[in-house]
């Protein structure tokens, strides 16, 4: 089983002009932290948000389940409103439900994403009862279950989360699975690059990253600087998974570099689009298939989730 750690999310989805992101004083496709004041603003200043489960690892989660792969998400929830609506999608998407309740009054996590014409997807995030995340949270038992842990970057910015991870990783190691993780976004790079470059060299096997990602980490001025630091720097990861966005994509395996072009479509929404991108990976490394085909259904799935809002298509995959 796949086993995703994250921060569990809904997402208040709403189509805006650019006008608005200015006014708003918004950090335009990024993702900004925020607490519960600016959060209850910016949901004011949504007209008609669309409401529905989210969160980066849970995404990957929902979409290895959906391509009928065996995956589960371990998250943390308050028991409101938000958080059975959270529990609702999961139960309905097929994949193993392992989220814990927060016993605080802590509400549960949401994230503001405001998309403008381009697909840019501008996400503005208050973590809620995801933040509280613990080692006392993660089960030994169920995490030895799993034969691949993926973590969110994300789960980076506070210490008790970073811990669990932390913990879970290392009862899969010593139970013969392998670690993953993805860099989620320029913010949580830069803000915590060393720990991630050592996180990286001490027990990861597998990282997601786009160009922007990478090139921050390394600090290097472009994409081949970068893949080439990486690869005489962290010798011990099985693949660097790479997205370059319209140029498609690039796979890192014993310091050679394998490229595969983008998938055209329509682009409606990025929102889950490294998401979606990650779990049709994922899908196919548990399934025993190729780099190529695993890299073509990871395309074929980024492709499928941004040519639509938000990130549980109604569009049927083939």
């Amino acid at each position: 089983m796949i086993i995703c750690i994250g921060n569990a999310m809904v997402d208040s989805l709403q189509f805006v002009d650019d006008e608005v992101i200015e006014s708003l004083q918004l950090n335009k496709a990024r993702m900004t932290l925020i607490d519960k004041e600016r959060s209850n603003f910016l949901q004011a200043n949504m007209k008609t948000p669309t409401l529905e489960a989210g969160g980066s690892a849970a995404n990957t989660a929902y979409w290895v389940a959906q391509l009928g792969g065996e995956a589960g998400f371990i998250g943390k929830i308050s028991n409101d409103e938000l958080g059975i609506q959270f529990k609702k999608s999961l139960a309905e998407s097929g994949l193993v439900d392992l989220t814990v309740f927060e016993d605080g009054s802590k509400q549960t996590g949401l994230c503001a994403i405001f998309v403008t014409p381009d697909g840019e997807r501008t996400m503005n995030t208050y973590l809620g009862a995801g933040e509280l995340l613990s080692k006392e949270d993660i089960s030994e038992e169920v995490i030895k279950k799993s034969n691949l842990l993926y973590m969110e970057g994300y789960l980076w910015d506070k210490p008790s989360s970073k811990e669990a991870f932390l913990y879970a990783s290392k009862i899969n190691t010593k139970s013969g699975g392998k670690n993953a993780i993805t860099l989620s976004d320029v913010f949580c790079v830069e803000a915590h690059r060393e720990s991630f470059i050592k996180l990286i060299k001490n027990n990861i096997n597998y990282v997601f990253t786009n160009e922007e990602e990478l090139i921050s980490l390394t600090q290097k001025d472009n994409i081949e600087n970068a893949i080439t630091f990486f690869v005489d720097n962290f010798s011990n990861v099985d693949q660097l998974i790479c997205t370059l966005g319209p140029k498609g994509a690039v796979v890192v395996e014993l310091g050679e570099k394998y490229y595969f072009p983008a998938m055209e479509t329509n682009v409606i929404d990025k929102t889950g689009a490294g998401d979606f991108f990650a779990a049709g990976y994922l899908y196919g490394l548990q399934s025993g298939l190729s780099m190529e085909d695993s890299v073509h259904i990871a395309n074929k799935s980024a492709a499928h989730v941004i040519s639509e809002l938000g990130v549980r298509p109604s569009k049927e995959f083939n």
